[in-house]
């Protein structure tokens, strides 16, 4: 940062474009009952609730509830258009927008132990297919495997 002529703000300088902490102060400084919000422009290294991206188990989540959501979303505005039949140009390029929104790029996820009935029954209906199990609280690739036979999945 100093090559690039940047200077560091002092604990009370309000003055900054950059704050690089750890996720914890981050947390800390920017929580709801903290007040405070990035203001335009403004840049930080972590952000609140990063872990609901992060964690693969958090992300598959918020994936499926996204996913119903759309669809729901979806279900209604093709409902309206229906309904209408006016030729209204928002609802035709909203219609045309989410008729666009793939709900399906990211494959079929379960949490396990929490989600292993459905596991099993998924499993049970390609029983040659190959899953790739990731353990929740790990990173960089450790912990990963690949499952070709239910047993190698423990409850």
């Amino acid at each position: 940062f100093e090559r690039r002529g940047w200077r560091r703000a002092g604990e009370d300088d309000d003055d900054w474009d950059i704050y690089w902490a750890s996720v914890h102060n981050i947390r800390q400084l920017f929580s709801p009952e903290a007040g405070r919000r990035l203001g335009e422009n403004r840049l930080i290294n972590h952000f609140p609730n990063h872990y609901e991206l992060t964690r693969k188990d958090l992300m598959a989540r918020n994936i499926k509830r996204y996913r119903k959501d759309a669809g729901k979303q979806q279900a209604e505005v093709l409902q309206q258009t229906r309904s209408n039949n006016t030729g209204d140009e928002r609802a035709g390029g909203e219609r045309a927008f989410l008729e666009e929104l793939p709900l399906d790029w990211v494959p079929t996820t379960f949490a396990l132990p929490n989600d292993y009935a459905l596991f099993v029954e998924e499993f049970r209906r390609d029983p040659n297919g190959t899953w790739i199990a990731k353990p929740t609280a790990s990173a960089q690739g450790r912990g990963i495997f690949l499952v070709s036979r239910l047993q190698q999945v423990r409850r």
